[in-house]
This record gives C-alpha cells, sequence and structure tokens, in this order.
C-alpha cells in the first residue's frame, strides 16, 4: 500500500514538474510590431537600391510569391529571379504603408499599400502602380523574414494591342 502511495506521489511530482517545464506560448507584442515593420524598411530600401542580394535576404528559404498577374513562384531562388526580373524592367521608387500588423507566435501577418514606378530602360513612357499586399512573416531565431508575398494592383493589367495582320505585298497588284 505504502509503495502505491509513493508511486502515486512520484507520478504526481512528475506531471507536475513536466507542466512547469513546458515552454509557455510566445507572446506576440509591440516589439515584434517594430520588428516587422523595420524588416519592411530595409526590404524597401534595399528594392529600390536593386540589391538583389540583400533583398533575397528577407526570405525564408522556403518562401513563395504571389505577384499579380503572374503564377506562385517557391523558393528564395525564384523569389529573387522574380525581382531581378523587376529590375531589369525598370521598377523603383517603391514605397509600403503597412496598415495591420498583426500575429501569434512565431506568425504574423502585414496589409498594406504599396506603389512603385516603372521607367523602362529603353526610355519608353515611365508608368506607376500602387495596389495592395498581404505578407506572411515568421520568426526564425529571433529575426523575421518574409514567408509569403501577395501583391496586387489596383490598375488593369496592361493590354497589348493584337498584332495587325500586314497584307502581303505579293497578292496586290
Amino acid at each position: 500500500m505504502r509503495a502505491r502511495i509513493l508511486g502515486t506521489i512520484a507520478l504526481a511530482v512528475a506531471i507536475g514538474l513536466a507542466a512547469c517545464s513546458a515552454p509557455s506560448p510566445r507572446e506576440f507584442g509591440k516589439p515584434d510590431q517594430d520588428a516587422i515593420r523595420q524588416l519592411i524598411q530595409s526590404f524597401v530600401a534595399a528594392y529600390n537600391a536593386k540589391d538583389l542580394e540583400k533583398v533575397g535576404s528577407f526570405f525564408t528559404g522556403n518562401s513563395m510569391i504571389m505577384p499579380a498577374n503572374r503564377s506562385t513562384l517557391r523558393g528564395v531562388d525564384l523569389v529573387k529571379t522574380y525581382y531581378d526580373e523587376r529590375f531589369k524592367m525598370g521598377a523603383t521608387d517603391l514605397q509600403i504603408e503597412p496598415h495591420d500588423v498583426s500575429g501569434h507566435g512565431p506568425l504574423a501577418y502585414v496589409t498594406g499599400t504599396f506603389s512603385l514606378s516603372i521607367k523602362p530602360p529603353d526610355g519608353a513612357v515611365p508608368t506607376r502602380d500602387r495596389g495592395k499586399v498581404l505578407w506572411i512573416v515568421r520568426d526564425y531565431n529571433g529575426k523575421w523574414l518574409f514567408e509569403v508575398q501577395i501583391m496586387s494592383s489596383d490598375l488593369p493589367p496592361a493590354i497589348q494591342a493584337p498584332a495587325v495582320a500586314q497584307p502581303d505585298a505579293r497578292k496586290q497588284g
């Protein structure tokens, strides 16, 4: 009987110790919001400097972006390829206005708006784009990184005029 009581007490103590040592859920707070806002500022600065390596450093290894009018791109290498294409098209003067930064534990989301200029290197007329952003960010060992980026333009997609069939000069005449 005594062994049974001691066994029960030992089990209760072990359960109590296990409960006390279990990690408490990580709280998401103002320091996290500030760090994410800093991530966005640093991303914008690297984007406007066309620093492709720095831009890529803000993404997780398994990140994905969902750009407007394009397929989803997965992995930091494809993310960098996408931004390199944007830079070569003349994308510059990116501005991000984060509206909501919220989260729980190591995951957070950002909603906001963006605007940027497209100044084509071929001398074509510059344009301005604007739209919405939805980003999912994750805390990796104390560093917030983009895991998913969705950017959606408020402007309709550029429509290219269909090629006009040229009359065959041989048939005329």
